[in-house]
């Protein structure tokens, strides 16, 4: 039985990848962030998308392997 995803898994995943995507983005775009480099803005939406995917698939199928 799947397990539907509802707005408090949603709100809890954007929290996740806010914050796991920030360090993310100052780790691998500091010489664009601090410095003159040219920011790399398809890098930079999925360095807040991968979390945000990772922990919905990871709660989901926690939530299978539990049934």
């Amino acid at each position: 039985m799947a397990k539907k995803i509802n707005k408090f898994l949603i709100f809890k995943a954007m929290k996740v990848a806010s914050i796991v995507g920030t360090v993310l983005l100052v780790i691998n775009q500091y010489d664009a962030l601090f410095g003159d480099a040219e920011l790399r803005l398809a890098s930079a939406l999925l360095t807040y998308c991968v979390p945000f995917i990772v922990f919905i698939s990871g709660k989901l199928s926690k939530d299978q392997c539990q049934v």
